[in-house]
């Protein structure tokens, strides 16, 4: 039996989980919050394609209220080319300078606090943040530019790492190229830090658990560390006949996350097909919705299911 990024069983990743990432954050809507709803939106938005739910090990460096310095080791929950969705113990506040470390590469630079999300997608409260220096890479991610012609609808997005430099990208594959991907594991593509063709694998959507503070559980941090960041289109079948199609966020051996406007309960079991599938076979799999959020200010919910069997 072949799983849902077409290889069979994953072999050499073991069995590992989605993680509960709602899609699509709203800030709590008041007259003096509206600006600051605007901006947040904007930069963790953007095209869909440069968001990754994507947890990495940073420090935050800044002065409070009160002009004392501080300094607070966390994490990111969302991540784009301009910008990021924070996790933050300290209380910010809208237009504060801060500085961010990314502890995984040791890059740094000054951003600008947005604002405070309404609703978490974690534990804790969450920050808007801006990059106030574009040019520099924080994140050790190349982002895609625009779509250059209607084929790019027809392409994967995928987040991938150069086994070489460990530089990522979030990669627009050819279904060839996916294909190719998701049966050897490694596809050759050009990097352009080595500045050379080099090996490429699915890059993990979470990098160094072991330097996030409250990270102990370190067997739920490993598997959580194990999703991978693929974009592709699903159908979804319901129980009376009623089909629906959506597109995954992140997905899993045992799990899929995805956004859908149709209505399903915790608990429900569904039918699960993915495009693209090898040599165009589409299997259709029975999943059990696990958990949903609903996305605040749209007719969208955010959905977590497990494949039955998949344990």
């Amino acid at each position: 039996m072949t799983d849902l990024v077409g290889r069979p069983a994953l072999a050499g990743y073991g069995s590992w989980e989605f993680v509960e990432v709602p899609i699509g954050y709203a800030m709590e809507v008041s007259v003096e919050a509206q600006t600051h709803e605007r901006r947040l939106a904007a930069v963790h938005e953007g095209r869909r394609s440069e968001r990754v739910f994507l947890r990495i090990p940073i420090e935050i460096v800044g002065k409070d209220a009160e002009g004392k310095e501080f300094r607070e080791k966390t994490f990111t929950v969302v991540i784009n080319r301009h910008g990021a969705r924070i996790s933050a113990q300290r209380s910010l506040f809208a237009d504060q300078q801060i500085t961010i470390t990314n502890l995984h590469n040791g890059a740094s630079c000054p951003f600008r606090v947005v604002g405070q999300a309404g609703r978490s997608l974690g534990e804790g409260a969450e920050w808007g943040v801006e990059c106030l220096e574009p040019s520099v890479e924080i994140w050790g991610i190349s982002f895609p530019g625009p779509a250059a012609s209607p084929s790019e609808a027809e392409r994967v997005d995928a987040l991938l790492e150069c086994s070489e430099c460990q530089s990522r990208e979030l990669a627009k594959l050819s279904v060839e190229e996916y294909h190719t991907l998701a049966s050897s594991e490694v596809i050759h593509r050009r990097c352009w830090k080595c500045n050379q063709t080099t090996a490429w694998r699915f890059g993990a959507a979470e990098a160094d658990t072991e330097a996030i503070p409250g990270s102990a559980n370190g067997g739920a941090e490993r598997r959580r560390a194990r999703r991978h960041t693929v974009r592709l289109p699903v159908r979804v079948r319901l129980e009376n006949g009623q089909t629906t199609t959506a597109r995954t966020e992140n997905l899993s051996r045992t799990g899929v996350c995805f956004v859908s406007e149709v209505a399903m309960e915790p608990g429900q079991l569904i039918q699960l097909t993915l495009g693209y599938g090898s040599g165009g076979h589409q299997e259709e799999v029975t999943a059990k919705v696990v958990w949903r959020r609903r996305i605040e200010g749209t007719n969208r919910l955010a959905y977590g299911v497990q494949l039955e069997g998949r344990d």
